[in-house]
């Protein structure tokens, strides 16, 4: 995987997890189209901060391993 891929994984998942930590309306909207394939109501409602921390981890991880790998 290249660096610049792992930097913007990693700011697509900070983005996703600061969206379900502070904006679940827009994760709300974003699901309602995505719902019949993917995602569950009840499962967003009741599991959001969960799925925002797990976002912001997985961009912390990203953008680490991306950063590190460019500056060498």
């Amino acid at each position: 995987m290249t660096p610049l891929l792992k930097i913007v994984i990693g700011l697509i998942s900070g983005v996703l997890g600061l969206g379900y930590l502070y904006r679940p309306d827009l994760i709300e909207r974003m699901n309602a189209v995505l719902r019949d394939y993917l995602l569950n109501d009840a499962y967003i409602a009741l599991e959001r901060k969960k799925w925002g921390v797990f976002f912001l981890l997985v961009s912390f991880l990203f953008l680490y391993t991306g950063w590190s790998a460019l500056t060498r």
